[in-house]
């Protein structure tokens, strides 16, 4: 499959179809891990307890504080 990359606003991306998506498994407001590897770009989907442990990580000084 070949795509080119989209203007959308000030960015560029590539739109993935509906039929690629269901595939697998990707909903809306699905977070990535975004990284390279031999010289292309890799997209790995995050659950939800990926997500919160990356946010927990960043911004572990904040949440401390929120729970005081």
């Amino acid at each position: 499959m070949i795509k080119q990359l989209t203007r959308i606003g000030n960015s560029q991306g590539i739109i993935l179809d509906k039929a690629v998506l269901d595939l697998l498994h990707i909903k809306d407001g699905t977070s990535f891990d975004i990284s390279t590897k031999n010289g292309g770009l890799f997209l790995k989907p995050l659950g939800i307890e990926e997500v919160y442990q990356d946010i927990s990580k960043r911004h572990r000084k904040t949440l401390d504080k929120l729970g005081k």
